[in-house]
């Protein structure tokens, strides 16, 4: 028995729990305990050992409900110093998290057949009675054995359906779901977190899959849609949907790709003729001018399409927004302008550039619509003391000009920062 370096941890590894099981070693360690690998003195098998806190047994009474080829088994439980043992079947394999790190590169039929198996395990367990809510699914509890067999371990944040009610957000950042930011865990919360499991195993080559796979995309989507109503309404649903879609034939796949190629490339020829014509005649309304911009984002491509195509989208949305900025000079048309050319950076992941875009609108000409816009970007980065203060300076500028359409949007930024000063209060 070793005692780590700050005395409050024992590691367990020589010591023999009820009388059965040896420890071998330590092979994991999370936020709340250790897993070790044990052997049984009886049956000569290895088996995993979960340690966790003794308040934190609950998942050990809820392993027990529970019965499927795809999860661990439990097979004993002790306690002992303070701490609960849960005595598990050993899975010999790696998460898919691990398999990504390694830089394997997952096939579509492989991604299919996951979130396939995925589905009958949460079909599974939203069926039992009372319901069970998985709430943190991702890549790093999924396991992947040596013969290609799929198990969901790690049941430290699930819940059943009649305890949905939470202070904290159940979930891992990036697959959580927005409802659990609220403290509620539901259905569709784990829907939402796989359609970003599958997301992420396709990884760069999601734009072929997409292709590939003809519905994968708009699956993806429905299944990380920020509505929780929006979304599927049971595992069940979800996998009637996943089987129908099926990969296309090569000579199918590649006529496809050729021709939304094409498209694009019309597209891009088509609007920049559009805008070079404005040079030589009147200028039209800027809304005119807009509208067939911003529909980029309603398009096939853009929604089902993977981060190629919609990189595309949004460096076309880029060129076609400043060029309007040198053309459009009236404060009202900048502001339009410039909101959509921040909205687009936030789209294509760069925050820097959308801040800047924000910042421009305030140095140019201080307005509601500006403060209200920058603030709601602000939170959805995370940084609510910062957008506190911008909605303080907001208040204290005597010659704002309060816009047209900005109440909405103040009114939301309020609701936001007075939801967080109450869960700063509860903590």
């Amino acid at each position: 028995m070793c005692l780590e370096r700050g005395g409050d941890h024992i590691e367990l590894t020589g010591i023999i729990l009820k009388g059965r099981y040896c420890i071998v070693e330590r092979i994991g360690r999370g936020g709340e305990g250790s897993l070790y690998l044990a052997r049984d003195l009886e049956l000569g098998i290895y088996r995993a050992v979960k340690e966790l806190p003794a308040e934190k047994k609950r998942e050990a009474g809820l392993l027990r409900l529970l019965e499927h080829p795809s999860l661990p088994k439990m097979i004993d439980y002790a306690e002992q110093n303070g701490h609960c043992y849960l005595v598990m079947e050993y899975i010999r394999g790696k998460s898919l998290r691990q398999y990504l790190d390694d830089g394997k590169v997952f096939s579509g039929e492989e991604i299919m057949s996951i979130a396939g198996t995925v589905l009958e395990i949460l079909k599974y367990l939203h069926s039992r009675k009372p319901a069970v809510y998985y709430g943190d699914l991702k890549p790093d509890n999924l396991m992947l054995t040596e013969t290609g067999r799929l198990y969901l371990v790690d049941f430290g944040s699930a819940v059943l359906g009649y305890e949905r009610k939470s202070v904290i957000c159940l979930g891992t950042e990036g697959y959580a779901a927005p409802e659990q930011y609220q403290g509620q865990v539901v259905p569709a919360s784990d829907f939402y977190a796989l359609g970003k499991t599958v997301d992420e195993l396709c990884g760069k080559r999601r734009f072929l899959y997409f292709f590939q796979y003809p519905g994968l995309g708009l699956f993806i989507r429905k299944s990380c849609r920020s509505q929780v109503e929006k979304r599927w309404k049971s595992a069940e649903e979800a996998e009637n949907v996943l089987k129908k879609i099926k990969p296309l034939s090569w000579k199918v796949w590649k006529g496809t790709a050729v021709g939304l190629c094409c498209f694009l490339c019309i597209v891009s020829a088509i609007g920049f003729l559009a805008i070079e014509t404005m040079h030589r005649t009147k200028m039209p309304e800027l809304e005119t001018v807009l509208s067939p911009v911003t529909a980029w984002y309603y398009s096939m491509d853009y929604r089902s399409g993977g981060n190629g195509i919609r990189k595309i989208i949004t460096c076309q949305t880029e060129k076609a927004g400043q060029r309007l900025l040198r053309m459009y000079d009236a404060w009202e048309q900048q502001e339009q302008i410039l909101i959509l050319l921040a909205q687009n950076s936030e789209l294509e992941g760069n925050m820097a550039k959308a801040e800047g875009y924000y910042r421009e609108m305030l140095r140019e000409k201080a307005c509601s619509k500006g403060y209200s816009l920058y603030g709601l970007f602000l939170i959805r980065q995370g940084r609510e003391n910062e957008s506190a203060e911008l909605y303080q300076m907001m208040k204290e500028q005597k010659s704002l000009k309060n816009d047209f359409g900005s109440k909405e949007n103040i009114k939301q930024w309020k609701q936001y920062l007075s939801r967080l000063s109450f869960a700063k209060g509860e903590k």
